[in-house]
């Protein structure tokens, strides 16, 4: 039969996969594009000793019309080399996964499940990539992964997926993998391979003839083929020996491979005296393979290949270049490909170099160690440890080091990558191994500890305080490299209570107090990303100011902070003002966000964006976005969901949607006080609560707010708004005038809110207030702040149209006159109207056309059109003669 399948030799399909399985290239950027990774997605290479079982190749042929295939039995009964064959030699399109040990976390096994979706059909596991790098359940990646393939769609395809038992220990990760089995598409058939009954609702399965199962029984090496199997490896083996070894076997592959090599080593007969060829290998295999590897088969071998085979034990793959870190050996690889070809349980994987040596085989060297040198075993794993972080796989150097008995060590690593895990979203891969590393506090130095701290960071903001307190109690000093690590540590705890101005503060005293270059250090050069942060969270970013070229300098040999650093500048920009640039700043590193593993870069160019689409006037993609990032906490970056939250309450009071913003506002405030209770996130919270308390008509509300708005231009602010409300118009202006601009949007706020109070009483000095705010607005882009602040001031605005752009001009008046205010209730306004509008609503009862209106009042045509369309959406009517009826009705007109 013609081979068509993925991965298969001389197939031009099969390029793919044989060049390292990468797909469309979108699923595997970062880590999870090294050569180690890759190797899951190899088909293993026919070993010489291979024995074809054509009847179990057609058996396979038959049951893939199954949606799922099982093939379950203990390990060394030939499962993963007989799914090989059948998928050299079937005529359907078929890829690979081997599944190890890291696979045993849900949002690993999710990341390779969708690598191996894009072998078959390429960019379709961008979507669930996408959904793995926020902080997302990986189910949802799962469904999104279904989604995205029956979507696509394509011809009929099998997916071999090998190692199935080891995510049987992981409740989510077997979810995760119950979810795709049970909602693959239609074109897609799954053959598992696992050594135990399938952690998937099996029953069920079988019950809707979605599943056919293959057991060891099936498997067993009938006597021909276990004939075959002896002869391949004992060519000299006497024929009258193979019934005995045969029948003792079982059929079991891998204890025929243990008697083949012990008869070929000619030291003791196969046999037993005792009666142990009656052992089942699934009950007995443990001692049969001890007994056999070491008595029967190792003991012929050369000193070279056994060292080789404890060496490469401690891995679950190994290359050349590791197999001669481990055995100090420059020939380790020719040996690997020796023990290879001579079926010493070792089996080339299908290239770049990489062996794996039979799991059950290397469970039983690396525990003859332990038993034997457990000192020896320790200082694999160290060299193994070095390796790996040399190769920048640093979470598997992380766990040799723990196996290595070296805690400090992996600490040491850990806390140089919990940055870069938690902007990835893979800081739930290794809590449990955090969980081991918990320092005895009467031994640890200052230095374990900070990086103990440093590492909670991948935990939650309870264990990070907890073990920043631990290690503040043994500070050695205030001063110096230990103490500046140690400061970071509190600015970091600052961000995350909402103290955003103490963050900052913090984050450049330890800045200052670093001996050695601080983006030497992990801990310290993140330090930079705290300004940042503390600059833009306190809405004083400035792309050239001297602040933030010192963060641009400070990180410029970082090349993950620079990329990071991109993210808060965007967001930045969008707080002061500049929803342009922090547009175009999003879009321009959007691609690096998407295509790597950095979750929360993407998390706060998705706030960035909000930001600026909401300034820019595009209510509908801004809300979409907040009310993604509202209802989700988007750690570390805390502050994300409350920023959402409280945008979500302006962007509802500018709709007129208030009884949205109260329940918005609600939730914001039970964030706040549950997370962000310091100052600078609880200041944020007030000055909304004046916007909510002012839109209900509520001054007491929104005056006690304002009293709890401790920022210096907010408070003024604030306070001002109050004022106006109460039409203390002179104290309003007084207030207003104390108001400290720190970026552009606080400038034309100033404006704004200025000329309000000045429009009744010195309305010249208020249209130069104006005009100056329309300059620096449209300079910007910025819309919503002049539409949502100055709507009473439309006639000024007109007055200053000749001064901005005609684009800008428009846009903010379909802003400013076009969000749907609520519906007036009887009696009442939505809003109060100006003295503008109610010289408007005086000559509506007139004969007056619109345009004879607009001349008695000395306005132009287009802005009485915004008054009347303003004056309606108050009065909640729709029309001349309705406005005329409701504001008679409500005693409107007799008071003009």
């Amino acid at each position: 039969m013609a081979a068509h399948s993925l991965g298969t030799r001389g197939n031009p399909q099969g390029t793919r996969m044989a060049d390292g399985g990468r797909g469309s290239g979108q699923a595997q950027r970062g880590s999870f594009d090294s050569p180690f990774f890759r190797s899951k997605f190899r088909v293993p290479v026919t070993p010489r000793h291979f024995v074809r079982r054509p009847r179990l190749v057609q058996l396979l042929d038959d049951l893939v019309e199954y949606p799922v295939t099982a093939l379950v039995a203990p390990a060394g009964a030939g499962k993963t080399m007989l799914a090989a064959d059948w998928i050299r030699h079937t005529g359907r399109r078929a890829a690979w996964l081997a599944l190890d040990d890291a696979d045993r976390e849900a949002r690993q096994l999710t990341m390779a499940l969708a690598v191996s979706a894009d072998q078959l059909v390429p960019g379709s596991a961008e979507a669930a990539m996408s959904v793995l790098r926020r902080p997302r359940d990986p189910a949802e990646a799962v469904h999104t992964l279904v989604e995205e393939l029956e979507d696509l769609g394509t011809q009929p395809t099998v997916l071999v997926v090998d190692n199935v038992h080891l995510v049987d220990g992981d409740t989510v990760a077997a979810g995760c993998l119950a979810t795709f089995v049970e909602h693959r598409p239609a074109w897609l058939d799954l053959v598992l391979l696992s050594r135990r009954r399938l952690a998937l609702p099996v029953d069920r399965l079988r019950a809707d003839g979605a599943l056919a199962d293959v057991t060891f029984d099936a498997l067993r090496f009938s006597d021909a083929e276990a004939a075959a199997m002896l002869t391949g490896l004992c060519p000299d083996v006497a024929s009258e020996e193979l019934p005995d070894v045969t029948e003792w076997a079982g059929g079991w592959a891998a204890a025929l491979q243990l008697a083949a090599l012990a008869v070929r080593s000619q030291r003791a007969s196969p046999v037993k005296e005792s009666g142990e060829q009656s052992d089942a290998p699934a009950a007995g295999s443990g001692r049969l393979v001890d007994e056999y590897l070491w008595h029967e088969v190792l003991t012929a071998e050369r000193p070279e290949m056994i060292h080789l085979l404890l060496s490469v034990s401690v891995v679950d793959r190994v290359n050349y270049p590791l197999a001669e870190m481990l055995t100090s050996r420059p020939d380790a690889g020719d040996l690997l490909a020796e023990a290879e070809g001579r079926g010493l349980f070792v089996t080339g994987l299908e290239s770049g170099g990489w062996f794996e040596v039979h799991g059950l085989v290397r469970d039983m060297l690396r525990a003859d160690l332990e038993r034997r040198s457990p000192d020896r075993l320790r200082e694999l794993h160290g060299l193994a440890a070095r390796w790996f972080e040399a190769a920048d796989d640093s979470l598997t150097a992380v766990d040799h080091w723990m196996a290595a008995d070296r805690p400090r060590e992996a600490v040491r690593l850990l806390a140089a990558l919990a940055v870069d895990l938690l902007d990835s979203g893979r800081e739930a891969a290794i809590r449990q191994t955090i969980g081991r590393l918990t320092p005895d506090l009467a031994t640890a130095g200052p230095d374990e500890l900070v990086d103990f701290a440093w590492c909670q960071l991948l935990v939650d903001r309870t264990s990070f305080v907890a073990a920043s307190a631990a290690a503040e109690s043994t500070a050695p000093s205030e001063t110096g490299d230990g103490a500046a690590r140690l400061m970071v540590l509190r600015a970091t705890a600052a961000l995350l209570s909402g103290d955003w101005r103490g963050c900052e503060e913090l984050a450049r005293e330890a800045l200052s107090m670093m001996e050695s270059p601080a983006w030497l250090d992990p801990i310290a050069r993140y330090g930079w990303s705290l300004v940042a942060h503390g600059i833009a969270l306190d809405e004083r970013w400035l792309d050239g100011g001297e602040a933030v070229l010192a963060v641009a300098n400070g990180v410029s040999n970082d090349a993950q902070r620079s990329i990071a650093l991109e993210g808060t500048r965007a967001l930045g920009l969008a707080l002061a003002g500049h929803p342009l640039d922090a547009v175009r700043t999003a879009a321009a590193v959007r691609q690096v966000a998407e295509q790597g593993e950095l979750s929360t870069l993407r998390v706060e160019l998705d706030l960035a964006e909000a930001l600026a689409m909401r300034e820019l006037g595009d209510h509908d993609q801004a809300r979409q976005l907040l009310e993604c990032l509202s209802a989700h906490a988007s750690y570390p970056l805390t502050f994300v969901q409350l920023v959402a939250q409280l945008e979500l309450v302006e962007l509802h009071l500018a709709d007129g949607e208030v009884g949205l913003a109260e329940t918005m506002f609600a939730r914001a405030t039970e964030t706040s006080e549950r997370e962000h209770s310091a100052g600078s996130a609880a200041s944020s919270v007030a000055r909304r609560g004046v916007l909510v308390g002012l839109a209900r008509r509520d001054q007491d509300s929104a005056a006690r707010w304002a009293l709890r708005v401790d920022d210096p231009f907010w408070g003024a602010l604030s306070g001002a708004q109050v004022l106006l409300a109460q039409h203390r118009l002179p104290e309003a202006a007084e207030s207003v005038s104390e108001a400290v601009a720190r970026c552009a949007r606080h400038q034309v706020l100033r404006h704004l809110v200025l000329a309000r109070a000045l429009r009744d009483g010195e309305r010249e000095r208020a249209e130069k207030e104006v005009a100056t705010a329309a300059e620096i607005a449209a300079e910007h882009g910025m819309v919503e702040t002049v539409g949502s602040v100055g709507r009473d001031l439309l006639d000024l605005l007109e007055l200053a149209a000749w001064r901005v752009p005609d684009g800008w001009m428009n846009r903010l008046r379909h802003v400013a006159v076009g969000g749907d205010l609520a519906v007036a209730a009887p009696g009442a306004l939505v809003d109060e109207l100006t003295a503008r509008e109610r010289d408007v609503l005086r000559l509506l009862p007139t004969r007056l056309t619109v345009r004879e209106i607009a001349d008695q009042l000395f306005v132009s045509h287009n802005t009485l059109k915004f008054h009347l369309r303003v004056i309606y959406q108050k009065l909640g009517v729709n029309s001349r003669a309705e406005a005329v009826a409701t504001a008679r009705r409500l005693g409107l007109l007799r008071t003009f």
